[in-house]
């Protein structure tokens, strides 16, 4: 924090308009520059200076704290800062609990209401272990996104649902990741990732390019996570039969804090243009999965 000599004057008052600021353990708003960009920082910042990091625009809020460490005085401070604005506004909040876990668009009061909330899990250590639920296929039947679409396009071709059809498989390439089985390996090989598939967001399109050609279940250093959700791919290519699940998972990325990702995600089989099977996966980032957070 080498900028600290020059920029640790606080603030007076709370912020207006746009802006980035933290908030002290005593609840005073003090300059962004106070804490350097770098990780190591950071991460200091949030866990032993006990922060809260405030970014502000004109329609949004964003919050983002250590649970097990912020300091309740900075606490009440950012929930204050909340009851000045816009019932309208969009609050987003980003807490460290054994991972970072992102949640959007909350209103003022319900963002008040869930920092709250969290606030009980201070000295509750999560499990971090991958989980995975098995969902009925009808829990996507009535829904209008990727999964649903996914599974619709599906149906109607069945046993011959092919991915060389480019006019259908158009819709759905860059949401997918297409597995096919490597006999001499004994193991399923990524073949396509989308650009805006679940995988390719979370992990970036270094990773995307890299894993191409790779087996599912060894194309990163989490083994325990992959090994939980690449099995139901080899089920599917087996069964013939579509599998819908919702997985809530730690990721471990280089050089990069871990995450908390829950997601909800269909697999279906398909064809190649040899008529040789294939695993597509579809997934959605979203935070209601059937599966509980922050529960002791």
């Amino acid at each position: 924090m080498g900028s600290q000599r020059k920029t640790s004057k606080s603030i007076p008052g709370r912020p207006q308009g746009v802006g980035r600021w933290w908030i002290d353990d005593s609840g005073r708003y003090i300059r962004h520059s106070f804490v350097d960009t770098d990780r190591k920082a950071r991460r200091r910042a949030f866990d032993h200076l006990r922060m809260v990091e405030v970014i502000t625009d004109a329609h949004s809020i964003r919050l983002r704290w250590d649970v097990a460490h912020a300091a309740i005085s900075a606490m009440i401070a950012a929930a204050h800062l909340l009851t000045t604005r816009s019932p309208d506004t969009h609050v987003h909040l980003e807490f460290f609990w054994g991972a970072w876990n992102r949640e959007f668009k909350y209103s003022t009061a319900s963002a008040i209401a869930r920092i709250a909330e969290t606030a009980h899990y201070r000295t509750i250590t999560p499990f971090k272990a991958t989980k995975r639920v098995v969902c009925p296929v009808s829990t996507i039947m009535n829904e209008d996104g990727i999964l649903a679409n996914g599974f619709r396009m599906w149906e109607r071709d069945g046993a011959r649902f092919s991915i060389t059809d480019e006019d259908k498989f158009s819709t759905l390439a860059p949401y997918a990741l297409v597995l096919r089985q490597d006999h001499k390996k004994d193991a399923l090989i990524f073949q396509h990732i989308g650009v805006a598939s679940g995988a390719g967001r979370i992990f970036g399109n270094k990773w995307a390019q890299m894993a191409i050609g790779q087996r599912c279940d060894r194309s990163q250093p989490d083994f325990e996570f992959e090994d939980r959700v690449c099995g139901p791919f080899q089920t599917v290519i087996e069964d013939g039969e579509p599998i819908v699940d919702h997985v809530r998972a730690v990721i471990h990325r280089p050089g990069q804090d871990p995450v908390w990702v829950p997601y909800q995600r269909l697999i279906i089989p398909g064809r190649d243009r040899f008529g040789a099977p294939l695993v597509i996966s579809l997934c959605d980032v979203r935070q209601d999965v059937a599966i509980a957070f922050m529960a002791a």
